[in-house]
């Protein structure tokens, strides 16, 4: 039996058919519903976004407290509160009973982040780990397409609370199929945080992304929504092309990475995402919005080359930690960037939480100069002599 077709390979496949489809229709339909349904503010978004990432920033925590867990009851449980959560999202009629669902939602979803990776490394071994890992996201991108589709079919019919119950059993779906998986054959490495001044240029581009991806977070769709009045199956629309355009576009951006250098590839991509944003924030229309938007989703494409010059720079044994570490600091805008972006729409109109952000893209843009050129990348430091045995 090859390992593609393995008993794991099948229930973890499963897992991720039924949780991507379950993202897939929930994350395409809540902005729509926030707005339409709820009649969310801008203030009120800036606050149930810090409320959603919160957990984000304590995931490495979360994954410590969880490690005596056997990893198929843990990954279960996790879909199973997120089945929870996007259920409460079809019973909330206000932003107060919005919050409870989200938060939920996300606890769940961000300790699935911090168990995903191992499931997938533990039905691959050593000679085909690529091919694996590509076999499995392309079953999650294909259910995710399949869930937008059905939210373009069917959301007029089923309406909202359908949607999100039907996103709920989904999940409840992959809690069943995460169950049966051998946890034997899953090995968790104990999380914990590498923070050293060599990698601080890392720290400092996953802190100003996490302030830009925060805001866009918070305001991205909701602009499209709120302003432009784009209903859901545009929005549902918009998913789909963002998602196969990176699917397409991933492996070329990858090579130019290789081909050019992060400092180079990463230069272009910022500089194309702070015209967006500007365009957000000066070119009132609705069409140009949305094209702004996909463009976005295309130039983020650019910031693989982040972790890839982590990978160049650290030490091998740091590599992990320090992605920890750079989630973390992904997280920590979360805490006030959002509530401020809010407070700023309501003061002083939409314009100016793009423009806020703008600020954070030149920052990165700045931060990002900093990087060694490829003919000038840093030595590793000299790793400490072990002691003799």
């Amino acid at each position: 039996m090859t390992i593609r077709r393995s008993y794991p390979f099948i229930i973890l496949a499963a897992t991720l058919f039924a949780f991507n489809l379950s993202l897939g229709i929930s994350r395409s339909i809540q902005n729509n519903f926030w707005v339409d349904v709820l009649g969310l503010r801008p203030d009120q978004m800036g606050i149930l976004i810090t409320a959603r990432e919160t957990p984000g920033f304590l995931t490495v925590a979360l994954a410590a407290l969880t490690m005596r867990i056997a990893p198929s009851r843990l990954a279960s449980a996790c879909f199973v509160i997120m089945a929870i959560g996007y259920y409460a999202y079809g019973l909330a009629t206000s932003f107060t009973t919005i919050v409870p669902g989200v938060v939920v939602a996300s606890i769940g979803f961000h300790l699935w982040a911090t168990l995903n990776g191992s499931f997938g490394l533990s039905v691959a071994r050593e000679h085909d780990t690529g091919s694996v890992l590509g076999d499995l996201q392309a079953v999650g991108f294909v259910a995710g397409l399949l869930g937008l589709l059905g939210v373009l079919i069917g959301i007029g019919t089923i309406g909202y609370a359908a949607a999100f119950a039907i996103s709920g059993l989904a999940m409840l779906v992959g809690a069943a199929a995460i169950a049966s998986f051998p946890d034997h054959i899953v090995h968790r490495s104990p999380q914990r945080l590498v923070i050293r001044p060599r990698y601080a240029l890392y720290y400092a581009l996953n802190f100003f992304e996490g302030c830009r991806f925060e805001l866009f977070q918070a305001f991205g769709i909701y602009l499209l929504v709120q302003e432009y009045r784009q209903p859901v199956q545009v929005i549902a629309v918009l998913f789909m092309i963002v998602g196969v355009g990176s699917a397409v576009l991933s492996p070329p951006v990858g090579r130019l990475i290789d081909r050019f250098g992060e400092r180079a590839t990463m230069t272009v991509g910022y500089l194309g995402m702070l015209g967006t944003f500007l365009g957000f924030a000066l070119w009132h229309d609705a069409l140009a919005a949305t094209i702004l938007y996909v463009a976005y989703n295309v130039l983020l494409l650019s910031e693989i080359g982040v972790n890839s010059y982590l990978k160049k720079i650290a030490r091998p044994e740091d590599v992990r930690p320090s992605l920890a570490a750079g989630l973390t600091m992904m997280h920590v805008p979360a805490l006030v960037v959002p509530i401020l972006g809010g407070a700023l729409w309501n003061a002083y109109g939409f314009a100016v939480p793009f423009l806020l952000g703008a600020g954070f893209i030149t920052a990165s843009l700045l931060a990002t100069q900093f990087i060694p050129r490829p003919a000038a990348a840093p030595a590793l430091e000299p790793a400490a002599p072990r002691p003799a045995p």
